[in-house]
């Protein structure tokens, strides 16, 4: 089933980060697409759920960009063991 969820980085202000979310997200099986929101500091994903799912995720943010992602209103976390500040 296709599925669109709204995700908010811990950050997003980074020059670079907006990007290397959107094209590492992107190149997983079964994103279909992605979109920042400046305005909200936040990142829409619509995905297949039977090959992906918000958990592969966050867990491909964190471990290559070590970003914590919320789903849903910051708060309403679904994250692993990564840092909560801009690595670079």
């Amino acid at each position: 089933m296709i599925k669109k969820v709204t995700f908010h980085p811990s950050r997003i202000g980074c020059p670079s980060i907006p990007a290397q979310m959107m094209g590492m997200i992107r190149s997983l099986p079964g994103t279909i697409d992605v979109s920042v929101r400046y305005d909200d500091r936040s990142l829409d994903v619509t995905f297949d759920d039977t090959k992906l799912s918000p958990a592969d995720i966050i867990k491909k943010v964190g471990q290559e960009l070590g970003l914590a992602l919320w789903v849903g209103a910051p708060g309403g976390r679904l994250k692993g063991d990564v840092s909560e500040t801009c690595p670079m």
